[in-house]
């Protein structure tokens, strides 16, 4: 496996939403014991283990991917080109 740092900002933003994503998936998991009822602990435990695995795969997708121009979305050209008749 090789780390690519191109677009290192763009793969830091995204490392950093990777995190945010681990981060309230690992709140759902610690606080479903706490909801009050099993199916409210059932939903918020399987949330959170659907954003850990989000986070995981946002995480390794940044740093393992050459070219995230089909990844995570760029804004779009200030100008658009003109248009063909």
């Amino acid at each position: 496996m090789k780390v690519y740092t191109s677009g290192i900002r763009l793969r830091i933003a995204a490392t950093l939403l990777g995190v945010g994503y681990g981060v309230v998936g690992a709140f759902s998991i610690s606080q479903s014991a706490h909801a009050p009822t099993p199916e409210l602990a059932d939903r918020a435990l399987w949330l959170g283990i659907t954003f850990v695995i989000a986070s995981v795969l946002a995480i390794g997708v940044t740093w393992l991917v050459s070219d995230l121009s089909n990844i995570w979305c760029r804004p779009p050209r200030a100008t658009p080109p003109p248009k063909r008749r």
